[in-house]
């Protein structure tokens, strides 16, 4: 065991190094970056896809009065005969009304002048917006939202006193109004209705003013610091009655006293100790806030995976591994959690790139040269990564998919793998694929680090040089590039001096670091793509079986059920299925049997659509069950498998799984059909009993009952019946049986047709019609008798082989 323990520990060092490329992904599951098929564009497409299980939370729904809340997702804009056309109105009175009444100064002095140019451009583009559609209502729904939101920066950040900041504040106000409140008129007369549930835009306008609040705390402080304490300048006036200074303004004093500068000093450490009590519970609602919209957008994406997967055929089920499925549902759409991080962090930083570069550049286009030419090996180093971090993301992904069927497999399989000893040996798979997890991951996390380290080391170097310059030119003070530029940017550097340095490095630094911390992010963003990719692989495929775009409802059975020369094939080289024909009526037992893969259980799927046949056609009372829409058409049929599912769930649970809401009437009546009294005598709770996973506790012959009770009581015209009897002994087959046979007979009851799979000769002699099938033909069909009166007929063959007592009957 010792030995054991240390050959173990050894193989889990060489296989996780502290660094180094551990054990190799073996080739048949690993990827190279030919296998790549993603490029930028492709990785932009995955990201956008993610935008309807994002949209709801941005656009909510309507609440409309005395309808309450509509299921549908709200329109982006408008629609459905609602419109907000007093917007533009209202925007435009905003933007006029301020500068009429000296609320904001008539000038077009910078800043000014550029805060008009922007209101001006949202007043422009209002108009449009409720008025027309298609691109143009897009494009300036784009330019509404840019000169807004470039409007509040100027006049938060350049623009001192309080009246552009209402002024534009109104504005913003103005615009969301009609985004949130719309109305319509009609014959009945005036209806509104309100945007609600747009959390993302809750989260994010709380966010924008926690960041104003941030700005303004920022800058109040440095003035009472810098201004009063320092220098004995007065207060603002209403400065000084927010703070509880009204003796201090400079309305009613022109310098302060040393005492009131010593009394001032406190005041930036209560303005922050508020501003602490307000940001900290806002932060902790923020912070659970984003966690339960984003909980909401990913469970959105798991019900589509869930559902599109009830809607896939068994042939997409057979061929795919359980665990896969579950990675997929669990970890892969995850990551749409990450796209508007991604998104915005991106966007929030190319634009803060652009501007810091454009703002250096005023004072010596070297520095914004500098700044471009790091865009070079930064678009070196990502074209050669971007395709490796793919790769590797979907090798990783992969890899934990095949662990996580390794585990499932396990334990599904622990009886079996206890009964042969085989415990080592799969212990030893799952290591094995536990380590070509971990080695994938880290492979990943390697190659992020590399890029790192390149980008690091390249920024440094372009770093040192833009502050050696700076440095340079500051300490032989020579002049700034563009003076008037620097002027109407609202800033002083006419010549370069230690602010000058200072303030340029600073913003030379931050761009630098920020094209690195692009390159960063746009590594995750691979992989967010290829978790969305694998989500997108299951959404994009089409189900084999679906609705024809004229389908019914399935009412009720009443003639037949028929099949007319069909053909079937799981691959197009072997059918299964060769030109069956058969008929079946209400009240009727089709009993269908042969030997081992003559089709006998494909034969039941097709009625049941979970294939279509290649060729000819199964009918219900003359019309194709294929003009039948699919849930009405398996709403009416009941199925009892060999393999007996049941769930950890009481037994009356699993007799109504089909049918949550059936009474005690219907589930006494099937657990008489069922032949279950017995049993549940035996147990001290009955029907309340709780089973274990898959009933583990049952005898196969008990699950068998169950499955048929389950049946039983969805009541339906067509019930399918695949080895229902196999692990039932003699007496107790015979009675179910009967009792399925006189339920099916039932006067009181729709007739029904039911279709038995089956090898007990037992059951299959009391069938009123029996098809003999082997390699995908129906070779014999007649009732018992007459197949056994032929004398060298297959059936027969068969029965004697099954059983030699019922031999001649």
């Amino acid at each position: 065991m010792d030995r054991e323990i240390v050959v173990r520990s050894q193989n889990l060092a060489d296989a996780v190094p502290f660094y180094g490329e551990g054990d190799p992904i073996p080739d048949s599951r690993d990827l190279s970056v030919k296998d790549d098929t993603s490029g930028f564009a492709a990785v932009v497409s995955l990201l956008a896809r993610s935008w309807p299980y994002i949209s709801p939370q941005v656009l909510g729904r309507w609440w409309i009065p005395g309808v309450g809340v509509e299921d549908r997702v709200a329109e982006l804009i408008r629609g459905r005969g609602y419109s907000f056309v007093y917007m533009p109105l209202l925007v435009t009175i905003l933007a006029v009304l301020f500068p009429y009444l000296s609320l904001t100064p008539v000038t077009l002095e910078y800043p000014y002048n550029f805060l008009y140019a922007l209101i001006l451009l949202a007043v422009i583009f209002s108009w449009p917006l409720p008025n027309l559609t298609g691109k143009i209502q897009t494009v300036s729904l784009v330019l509404v939202v840019l000169s807004v939101i470039i409007a509040n920066m100027i006049s938060l950040v350049l623009i001192e006193g309080s009246g552009a900041k209402v002024y534009v504040g109104a504005i913003s106000l103005a615009c969301l109004l009609g985004w949130f409140v719309q109305f319509r008129i009609d014959s009945t007369g005036l209806k509104f209705r309100i945007r609600v549930g747009s959390h993302l835009i809750y989260y994010y306008g709380l966010e924008a003013v926690k960041g104003v609040g941030v700005l303004l705390i920022g800058l109040v402080t440095a003035e009472i610091i810098n201004q009063s304490v320092l220098q004995n300048e007065p207060l603002m006036p209403g400065l000084s009655v927010l703070l509880g200074y009204p003796g201090m303004s400079a309305d009613v004093l022109s310098i302060l006293s040393e005492e009131q500068r010593m009394d001032l000093r406190w005041a930036p450490v209560k303005l922050e100790l508020a501003w602490f009590l307000i940001l900290w519970p806002l932060d902790l609602f923020l912070l659970y806030y984003i966690i339960w919209v984003f909980q909401r957008i990913n469970h959105d994406l798991r019900l589509a995976l869930v559902d599109q997967w009830h809607k896939l055929s068994l042939r997409h089920h057979a061929d795919h591994r359980v665990g896969d499925s579950i990675w997929r549902i669990q970890s892969d759409s995850e990551t749409v959690t990450h796209v508007l991080k991604v998104l915005g962090e991106l966007v929030v930083m190319t634009v803060n790139v652009v501007v810091t570069a454009a703002l250096v550049s005023i004072l010596s286009p070297t520095l914004g040269l500098i700044i471009l030419f790091a865009l070079v090996p930064t678009f070196l180093v990502a074209r050669w990564a971007m395709p490796r971090f793919r790769t590797r993301s979907l090798v990783q992904r992969i890899a934990n998919a095949d662990l996580t069927s390794m585990v499932q497999e396990s334990f599904r399989s622990i009886k079996l793998a206890k009964a042969y000893q085989a415990g080592a040996r799969s212990q030893s798979s799952f290591e094995d694929d536990s380590m070509i997890a971990f080695n994938a991951q880290y492979r990943n996390e390697r190659l992020g680090f590399r890029v790192r380290v390149i980008t690091e080391s390249y920024s440094a170097v372009l770093i040192l040089g833009g502050v050696c310059f700076m440095a340079l030119w500051a300490g032989k003070s020579e002049p700034t590039f563009a003076t008037e530029l620097i002027a109407l940017a609202g800033l002083t550097f006419v010549v370069w001096n230690l602010s000058a340095y200072q303030w340029s490095r600073e913003r030379y630094e931050g761009a630098i670091g920020l094209i690195v911390e692009i390159m960063r992010i746009w590594g995750w963003a691979q992989d967010v793509a290829m978790g969305l990719r694998r989500v997108f692989d299951i959404l994009d495929m089409e189900p084999e079986v679906r609705d024809s775009h004229d389908a019914i409802p399935f009412q009720k059975f009443e003639q037949e059920i028929r099949f007319k020369d069909v053909v079937f094939s799981y691959s197009f080289d072997r059918p299964v299925l060769n030109g069956i024909n058969l008929c079946a009526t209400p009240g009727t037992i089709t009993a269908i049997v042969g030997p081992t893969g003559s089709g006998k259980s494909t034969l039941v799927n097709l009625i049941l659509r979970l294939f279509d046949p290649d060729r000819g056609v199964i009918s219900i009372d003359g019309h194709d069950i294929r003009g039948y829409s699919v849930d009405s058409l398996r709403k009416n049929i009941a199925i009892a498998l060999q393999e007996n599912v049941l769930f950890g769930m009481t037994i009356r649970d699993n007799i109504r799984y089909a049918v949550p809401e059936a009474d005690d009437e219907s589930v006494n009546e099937a657990v008489r059909v069922a032949c279950l009294e017995e049993t549940l005598e035996t147990m001290p709770e009955g029907l309340e009993t709780m089973l274990g996973d898959r009933g583990g506790r049952l005898s196969v012959g008990q699950r068998q009952r169950i499955s048929i009770a389950r049946a039983i009581i969805r009541d339906t015209p067509i019930l399918l019946l695949d080895e229902p009897t196999a692990a039932l002994d003699a007496d107790t087959e015979h009675q179910v049986l009967e009792n399925l046979r006189e339920w099916a007979k039932n006067p009181d009851s729709p007739r029904r047709a039911i279709f038995l799979i089956t090898h007990r000769v037992s059951t299959i002699r009391r069938a009123d019609e029996i098809l003999f099938l082997e390699s995908g033909k129906v070779m014999e069909s007649g009732d018992h008798k007459k197949l056994m009166s032929m004398e060298s007929g297959l059936y027969r063959s068969f029965v004697r082989a099954e059983s030699g007592e019922v031999e001649g009957d």
